[in-house]
């Protein structure tokens, strides 16, 4: 049987049988061997399926990277669950609107959320903390006190197991649903690319709501490898991390990357057991990584609909690429009638395999738009070169993207919040290059005649209603915006402003 026809759950058997003993996960002064994670995950499978969830039901996750949490997302995949993973950097209200989309059985959160929990809480059959404070059951009341085995059948390949959540499109949340094949056709884009050896040890930064995070994390342990997770990035703790557990590669977006450097610089490390980084980062750091490490730095493309990246490459092989296409999908490059384009053409970067979503969840229009004619749709264009490396060029205009610290952030989302404020009568909401966070948010907003709203009270403005990385780091007020055919000319604004 090839690989990636084994269940995820076959394959926490199999380690748990083949080096019972070593590391699975590390989180602080707390570690799991891959026996214990198995016991563990068969122990709240059994748990979660007594407090009345059955297959397909949903389960909420507000938690930061933790033992738990990646035992609660193993154990949806075990008993046919699905998890949501919620974005903690996103609002209530937009985590309310995730909770009427997914309508989940049950919510797990941590006491540190509180005051998001009681705002969630009303909308779910049931509500638990972590540590039981405000809740009435805490994790450990769900793990079956039977240490037997979960006498289930596993489910199938097929079937989805995590929604992870996408930036939302004029206000409307999305959430790509993966199946266990998607995570395991991750994994195998990750062993290809990397090597085994690269996946022995895993430096955890990026949330596991967050398909780099949560695919890393699978790619690590059904390679045999060890994740140590990080609740919260501290660039002197990932050092830390990474010289005393001899890691060996981490995912990464501005500014996690140079921040990590400057720290090791500090301590005096250079980082010896680091072999690769990989993600999104500016030609200085990766230079950086190049000359202050033995470590390589992989870049690619990718969305949470295709389980991370469908290509990949070694940065400095061909420099602002994004790689070949994996050998666990195929892309291609289409015009606005989705005939393909000639080589060095831009067109629409659109792709199809074993690591492409299932659907948007509840989202019918949208999943059937995005997967026209047989391919999944990014929404974003690119070009090949003559070596077949792809080149990323934009956004879609229907799907315009600013890309800021890893989180993505769609201008008319802005912009519609915008629009609410009293003074404010038009707006453009644009992306530029930040040294530190890869792109900001600005907004070039036309104020109503006689109004003079300020620039810290439209930004907090902003903040209060969407997920703070959204609000525009720069707000700058005009007295109008270029217009074609009766709309805002968006290119003309980045042009002139940006």
């Amino acid at each position: 049987m090839a690989l990636r026809e084994h269940t995820l759950h076959e394959r926490i058997l199999e380690n748990a049988r083949c080096a019972p003993d070593a590391p699975a996960f590390i989180c602080g002064d707390t570690q799991l061997s891959f026996r214990e994670f198995a016991v563990q995950v068969e122990r709240l499978s059994k748990g979660l399926r007594k407090i009345g969830l059955h297959p397909g039901s949903r389960v909420a996750v507000l938690l930061d990277n933790g033992i738990e949490a990646m035992t609660l997302y193993a154990a949806c995949v075990r008993a046919s669950l699905i998890a949501v993973g919620l974005n903690i950097r996103t609002s209530p209200d937009e985590m309310v609107l995730v909770l009427q989309r997914t309508q989940p059985g049950l919510l797990i959160g941590q006491e540190k959320y509180a005051e998001v929990l009681a705002v969630l809480k009303p909308m779910v059959p049931e509500c638990v903390s972590l540590e039981g404070v405000s809740t009435e059951r805490s994790f450990t009341d769900l793990l079956d006190p039977d240490f037997s085995a979960f006498g289930e059948p596993a489910p199938s390949l097929d079937s989805g197991c995590v929604i992870i959540p996408t930036a939302a499109v004029a206000g409307e949340p999305k959430g790509a649903l993966l199946s266990q094949r998607n995570l395991w056709a991750s994994c195998r884009v990750h062993q290809l690319h990397f090597g085994l050896d690269t996946l022995r040890g895993h430096l955890g930064i990026m949330p596991l709501f967050h398909v780099m995070g949560l695919t890393s994390a699978w790619a690590t342990f059904v390679s045999g490898g060890t994740t140590v997770l990080l609740p919260a990035f501290d660039p002197a703790t990932a050092v830390a991390a990474i010289d005393a557990h001899k890691l060996t590669y981490f995912g990464s977006f501005p500014p996690i990357l140079g921040r990590i450097l400057d720290a090791a610089q500090a301590s005096d490390s250079r980082l010896p057991s680091l072999r690769a980084v990989y993600g999104l980062d500016g030609p200085d750091n990766i230079q950086r990584l190049h000359q202050e490490t033995s470590a390589e730095f992989w870049t690619g493309f990718g969305q949470a609909e295709t389980t991370a990246f469908v290509t990949a490459g070694r940065a400095m092989d061909r420099p602002g690429a994004s790689g070949r296409a994996s050998l666990m999908n195929t892309v291609t490059l289409v015009n606005d009638l989705d005939e393909p384009v000639s080589n060095g053409e831009a067109g629409e970067i659109v792709v199809r395999g074993e690591n492409v979503m299932l659907e948007y969840w509840g989202m019918r229009e949208e999943t059937d738009y995005a997967f026209r004619n047989g391919w999944h749709h990014t929404g974003d264009i690119g070009r090949f070169d003559e070596q077949g490396h792809l080149h990323y060029v934009k956004r879609k205009a229907e799907k315009e993207l600013i890309k800021t610290g890893g989180e993505n952030v769609y201008p008319g989302e802005v912009e519609a919040v915008l629009l609410r404020h009293s003074d404010i009568v038009a707006c453009c909401v644009i992306g530029i290059a930040d040294k530190t966070w890869g792109e900001s948010v600005k907004a070039l907003c036309v104020p109503k005649p006689g109004a003079s709203p300020e620039i810290e009270e439209v930004r907090e403005f902003v903040g209060r209603q969407i997920a703070g990385f959204k609000k525009p780091r720069i707000v700058e007020f005009v007295e109008d915006l270029p217009l074609k055919e009766g709309e805002i000319d968006r290119e003309a604004v980045k042009a002139q402003f940006g």
